[in-house]
């Protein structure tokens, strides 16, 4: 019964199937070549497009002081703080149109009561490319830090 399967049903309507999104290339005529654009792989950035650790560090200090500024510590608001902050940061960062870097902000809001704080951080990345930038902002009772990393995506 399989040799059933095999057979055409011949009285069953021919339907032409045109395939839209597959481009059809023209042959060159004989004495025609088509030069291809070599490809590009970057695996690191040009000159001038590394992370802009200064001009992030501006960003930073700068949106944490207009948000943070003139405020006292406050726990039912310390997180939507340090959204807003972080937030801010990173849309100001991708705003300096680093090609090809990944944006990561780290914001954190605490209060000052005199006990100290250790914080650390372990990455994994390539130095030639990848980079960071970090500020703190401090008043009576609130301690602010935030920490950006640049990534790049070979």
């Amino acid at each position: 019964m399989a040799d059933d399967e095999d057979e055409i049903d011949e009285d069953a309507p021919v339907v032409e199937v045109k395939d839209l999104d597959v481009p059809v290339a023209a042959s060159p005529s004989p004495g025609e070549e088509k030069l291809l654009a070599p490809p590009k792989y970057e695996v690191r950035p040009g000159l001038g497009e590394k992370f802009q650790a200064a001009n992030v560090r501006e960003i930073i200090l700068t949106t944490m002081q207009e948000q943070l500024m003139g405020r006292q510590y406050r726990s039912d608001q310390a997180p939507r703080w340090a959204k807003v902050i972080a937030n801010g940061i990173r849309q100001r960062v991708q705003e300096l149109d680093m090609k090809r870097y990944k944006i990561v902000v780290q914001t954190m809001v605490i209060e000052m009561k005199g006990a100290g704080v250790k914080c650390a951080q372990r990455c994994i990345w390539d130095p030639e490319t990848d980079d960071y930038a970090d500020g703190l902002y401090r008043n009576e009772t609130i301690f602010g830090y935030s920490t950006v990393y640049g990534l790049y995506m070979y």
